[in-house]
């Protein structure tokens, strides 16, 4: 999501996330318990047990977001201290090396938002629906055809048209009962949203099966995909190398998703469970159109066009995050490490603090009783205050109970699990 660099930051990747709490755990599992050994820095010492003040406990903490592969405001500074878009990908990736895709490379991305169980689009020039097996029909384009939509119908579909009451009628097709699809001349589809909103995708938009209903899927040229994403993922007006490390990273990781799973029907989807990808363009239900491609994503996906990172002839799972805070976190990779990142902080500080009172952790943790201390156990020896937090014991009346940093950032809604306790 494009934000300014001066209000806030940006948001974090989930564990792929990216920016993948699903897909990261099918991918990492077992790469993670044969590579932990290596890849583990010495632990550093627990810290001081701190009691709360006045009730209270004073987190301060560094970074946005998981802290794996690249940080985006650390590209950011890189790119501002000369570092070309290749240099910083060596960087944040270790060990990897750079492979150019076909251009006729293709994706299939989920429309997730589009959840009415139907496929709706505005009519086009040449605006023709087609199945899997090369029936194709084009549609008519006279003014009362206002939308055409695609339905399940038994084990099959079928086609509809709305006219300018609102009423929808069957419009007899060729098609068989595989998959359907819109496409139009220009190579752009207009799909209507259950909100009433319009989005324009490049590529085709079909109808997937699923169960007794079906998804959205839009299949898109790769670098057409790319354009869609940059700009929701980094501000396309920071420092250009950093733009175009940027959109090889997005690249990498969506065909890393899709040589890597095994949906059905779609490659990848389009929120922040994966990546974040708008399409062209998009239209409110009151009609204001807001273009979502930018002419810095544009530029950052051709200079870099079809360039994907690899790790010993596999694409690379490119994690990513906002910030890492000055030192990168373990994704359980070989190009995935821990070290510290001398270019996170050069734009800004990615400083910050939170309150929380020992109420409040008596209430996430009911087990423990009045809370009497919080005690860092264990972090993982890289970075500041001895690097991220592992574990952390909530020491109460009753009991002490110990969990994970990253779950005790989540409970407390913290931005990263780079923090120390104060009183």
């Amino acid at each position: 999501m494009t934000r300014p660099l001066s209000t806030r930051p940006l948001r974090p990747a989930r564990p792929r996330t990216l920016r993948l709490a699903r897909t990261a755990a099918s991918l990492l599992a077992a790469s993670s318990v044969l590579l932990a050994g290596a890849l583990t820095a010495p632990s550093a010492q627990a810290d001081a047990s701190v009691k709360p003040s006045g009730g209270k406990f004073v987190i301060k903490g560094a970074g946005f977001g998981h802290g794996h592969g690249m940080s985006q405001y650390g590209a950011y500074g890189a790119a501002k201290k000369g570092l070309s878009w290749k240099e910083i990908l060596a960087f944040y990736y270790p060990g990897t090396t750079l492979k150019t895709m076909s251009s006729k490379t293709t994706i299939k991305v989920w429309v997730t938002a589009d959840d009415d169980n139907s496929l709706r689009v505005l009519p086009a020039a040449g605006l023709t629906v087609s199945d899997g097996n090369d029936h194709s029909l084009e549609l008519p384009t006279a003014d009362k055809y206002r939308s055409w939509r695609i339905k399940r119908s038994g084990s099959g579909f079928r086609l509809e048209w709305r006219s300018a009451s609102g009423v929808y009628t069957t419009y007899k097709t060729p098609l068989d009962s595989s998959t359907w699809r819109f496409s139009t001349d220009a190579n752009l589809v207009k799909v209507r949203m259950p909100d009433g909103s319009t989005r324009e995708y490049r590529g085709t938009a079909s109808f997937v099966k699923r169960g007794t209903g079906g998804r959205t899927v839009n299949t898109v040229k790769l670098e057409d995909y790319v354009r869609g994403v940059v700009p929701s993922e980094m501000p396309t007006s920071w420092a250009t190398e950093a733009v175009r490390t940027q959109a090889v990273a997005a690249r990498s990781y969506a065909i890393r998703i899709r040589d890597f799973t095994s949906y059905s029907g779609y490659d990848i989807c389009d929120t922040t469970a994966c990546q974040v990808y708008r399409g062209l363009a998009s239209t409110s239900s009151s009609g204001t159109r807001t273009v979502r491609e930018t002419k810095g994503g544009d530029a950052a996906a051709k200079a870099t066009a079809g360039v994907i990172v690899t790790y010993k002839g596999e694409v690379a799972l490119t994690q990513f995050s906002s910030s890492n805070g000055g030192a990168m976190s373990s994704g359980g990779l070989p190009y995935l490490v821990e070290k510290k990142d001398p270019y996170d902080g050069v734009v800004r500080s990615q400083a910050w603090s939170r309150t929380v009172t020992a109420a409040a952790v008596a209430r996430a943790y009911p087990s423990a009783g009045t809370v009497k201390a919080l005690t860092i156990t264990k972090r993982n020896g890289t970075g500041p205050w001895g690097g991220y937090v592992q574990s952390i014991s909530v020491v109460g009346s009753k009991k002490t109970v110990k969990v994970t940093g990253s779950a005790f950032q989540s409970k407390f809604g913290m931005r990263s699990a780079l923090y120390t306790v104060t009183s």
